[in-house]
C-alpha cells in the first residue's frame, strides 16, 4: 500500500511541475537551482553509508555558494542511505 501512494505522490509532483508556469524568480532560488544535482546524488548514493551522502549533498550545496544546513542534509542523507530519494 505504501508503494502505491509513493507512485501516487511522483506522479502528483511531476504533474505539477509539468503545469507550473516558468518563474525566473523561482530559478534564481539556491535551492531550485540545485535540487537536480542533489536528486542525481540521491540516485546515485541510494544505499551508501549516510556520512558518505552528506558530504556529496554538502559540496553540492557548497559549490554553488550557499551554506549547508547540515541537520537538515543529514536528514536527507539517512532517507537517501534507505533508499528514499527525497528531492524527486
Amino acid at each position: 500500500m505504501a508503494r502505491r501512494s509513493r507512485i501516487g505522490a511522483e506522479l502528483q509532483r511531476g504533474l505539477l511541475e509539468f503545469l507550473r508556469p516558468p518563474s525566473a524568480r523561482l530559478e534564481e532560488q539556491l535551492s531550485e537551482r540545485v535540487r537536480p544535482r542533489l536528486a542525481a546524488i540521491g540516485h546515485s548514493h541510494a544505499g551508501r553509508p549516510a556520512g558518505e551522502v552528506c558530504a556529496a549533498l554538502e559540496s553540492v550545496v557548497r559549490a554553488a555558494g550557499g551554506d549547508p544546513d547540515m541537520a537538515a542534509l543529514a536528514e536527507f542523507a539517512e532517507q537517501i542511505e534507505a533508499g528514499e530519494n527525497p528531492f524527486e
